[in-house]
């Protein structure tokens, strides 16, 4: 029976996906599984699902039987691309699956970080409610009317420029790619990297970790912008100097920031940003949504289900030599 070998128990499959795939032997391993364990299952895997694990190249060398490792995501950073294809395996995303979620998440920091959503209901829950104290400390900033500076034009910033627009925002957008039909398309202004730091209210990052976005947030861009500026990660951790952030939040350079994605994750409960009033920290939770759950994983299942009848995959981020 043709192996599935699942890394890690999130997400977890809907009912429709796991329909689709019945007829294989799907191993499931528990989040906490030993390296050592996994390099055992790996071995007569046919194909591996990865929703957050590392598959590398000690990975690939022992799975003789191993076709494609399907993630269901669109980034895909934490697998070895390279080592894959040497190997002749695909390794295969679920672009636009989870974006709407993301996005949405994307929207959902804004509103919380302006507002001090978060801060306000634990101050309530010790008793507090509204005095001239708390009316001053929990001040926040509307959406409607300011400017967004977004970085990345993909699904899912195309998706956070939409909805931007529902607070009439101006959307401006830093891109390797820009041209005058998406700026139309999408309602956009392309602009200089510099230029957006300098205007942005909110900056929200959906880029894509490569060796062109690793670290392109740094203490320069920072020290550009407002002071009553925020930043917004929903993308991956390592886009952003994290340690340039936190000098910033400290001294208030800047207004506060919402993190969806760290360095290390989980992080521990020591982190720096966790003894900061201005900056909310979510658990790389964007596209955990019931509704992102069943698309995505449905597009594994199909995925899977399409190569074991003979067909490429439609997703693959690699180009395999027949």
């Amino acid at each position: 029976m043709t192996k599935i070998l699942h890394l890690d128990q999130q997400p977890a499959f809907t009912q429709s996906a796991m329909e689709k795939i019945t007829g294989f032997e799907n191993r499931i391993l528990l989040d906490d599984t030993s390296k050592e364990l996994v390099l055992t299952e790996i071995r007569d895997a046919k194909y591996v699902v990865s929703g957050s694990k590392k598959v590398e190249e000690d990975h690939f060398k022992v799975a003789s039987k191993l076709h494609a490792v399907v993630l269901p995501s669109a980034g895909y950073d934490y697998i070895d691309v390279e080592s894959a294809s040497r190997h002749g395996v695909y390794v295969i995303n679920s672009l636009g699956a989870n974006a709407n979620a993301v996005a949405e998440m994307g929207i959902g920091l804004m509103l919380a970080v302006a507002r001090n959503i978060p801060q306000s209901y634990h101050g309530v829950r010790e008793g507090q409610w509204v005095d001239e104290e708390i009316r001053n400390k929990n001040l926040g900033w509307e959406l409607t009317g300011k400017t967004m500076g977004l970085i990345g034009l993909g699904n899912i910033g195309a998706l956070v420029a939409t909805r931007a627009k529902g607070f009439s925002m101006q959307v401006l957008c830093y891109t390797k790619h820009p041209s005058q039909e998406r700026e139309q398309k999408f309602g956009v202004q392309f602009v200089s990297l510099d230029e957006l730091m300098k205007q942005s209210d909110f900056m929200v990052i959906c880029a894509a970790l490569n060796p062109e976005t690793l670290r392109l947030i740094e203490k320069e861009q920072i020290d550009l912008m407002k002071e009553n500026a925020f930043l917004i990660n929903i993308a991956r951790g390592k886009i952003v100097d994290y340690d340039a952030l936190y000098q910033a939040l400290v001294k208030n350079k800047i207004a506060g920031a919402g993190i969806d994605v760290l360095y290390t994750e989980p992080p521990g409960p020591k982190h720096p940003f966790f003894m900061l009033d201005n900056v909310i920290v979510t658990p790389h939770l964007g596209s955990r949504t019931r509704d992102a759950n069943e698309r995505v994983t449905n597009m594994v299942a199909d995925e899977i289900v399409r190569m074991e009848n003979g067909k490429k995959p439609l997703n693959a981020v690699n180009q395999l030599v027949d």
